[in-house]
């Protein structure tokens, strides 16, 4: 079903309704379910940028793994037991609330179906302004519609696609970074920055711009309004316990994400806009 020139919409055979991007700069897909971006392929070389698992759950059941989820309003694991990690939009059902469409340049804004859950006080209005263009740009924008302030976390939680990760480097983050896999442990940042083994890393950075360089290919990305970067492999062991991911799949991911780890206090009225851009 054709929803703009460039823009369509189709029912996967598992049910998830798929939102399609086609235009002269770039080709785009999302799932409805999570608000979730699926593939970023801008057709000036038609390299592929982000990475889904081939077992991701695609029937709305659970989290999809792979591509861009989105976490709001906490990230990781939440303090009170048994609520889900990276909080509980990427487990929601998305709207179009508007689509601008241009030959090679195509917004379009999301909203979830509700901002409310166990977890969170607060009252806000958010939503997801995609713009697909030569580059990707994503932005979670959070408004305070209450009248008192709130605090919350957020990620871009984007994986990127790679041929082999052993020959991956990192370019553009500095200094320490806090180590989950070392029992939280301060690190000083390798250069080059290789991966190697499970990796699990909060780069308190204010970083800009990030490069992901594999051989001759380099993916550029962008951050804004975020108060860390977190570098994210499961490695060969930790990949075997889960069900969702092949075990040898973890060579051709790495995720970079944008994100909020230290919580952002959000006054009534207050706006905030957690940006990732992708080239």
């Amino acid at each position: 079903m054709k929803l703009s020139a460039n823009v369509s919409q189709r029912t996967s055979d598992q049910g998830l309704k798929l939102i399609n991007v086609d235009n002269q700069a770039a080709s785009l897909e999302l799932s409805l379910f999570g608000g979730h971006i699926l593939s970023f392929v801008p057709k000036a070389d038609n390299r592929q940028r982000l990475w889904l698992s081939p077992d991701a759950v695609m029937d709305g059941s659970k989290a999809i793994r792979g591509g861009i989820p989105v976490c709001w309003p906490w990230f990781a694991a939440h303090q009170q037991p048994g609520l889900p990690a990276h909080g509980f939009l990427r487990n929601q059902t998305w709207h179009i609330g508007r689509i601008d469409d241009e030959p090679n340049r195509t917004e379009l804004v999301l909203t979830p179906g509700q901002v409310e859950g166990e977890g969170f006080d607060g009252d806000a209005d958010v939503s997801l302004v995609i713009v697909v263009s030569e580059q990707l740009s994503i932005s979670l924008v959070t408004r305070n519609t209450g009248d008192t302030p709130f605090e919350f976390r957020a990620a871009l939680h984007s994986y990127f696609n790679l041929s082999d990760i052993s020959q991956a480097q990192i370019q553009g983050l500095s200094g320490e970074y806090i180590d989950k896999v070392q029992q939280n442990s301060l690190q000083t940042t390798p250069a080059p920055y290789t991966i190697s083994g499970e990796t699990d890393r909060i780069h308190l950075s204010s970083a800009q711009k990030v490069l992901l360089q594999e051989d001759k290919d380099q993916t550029t990305i962008g951050s804004a309004g975020h108060d860390s970067i977190v570098v994210w492999n499961p490695g060969p062991e930790k990949v075997r316990q889960m069900a969702d991911m092949p075990d040898q799949h973890y060579k051709h991911m790495l995720c970079v994400e944008t994100a909020i780890t230290q919580g952002k206090s959000l006054q009534a009225g207050e706006t905030h806009i957690l940006t990732q851009t992708i080239g």
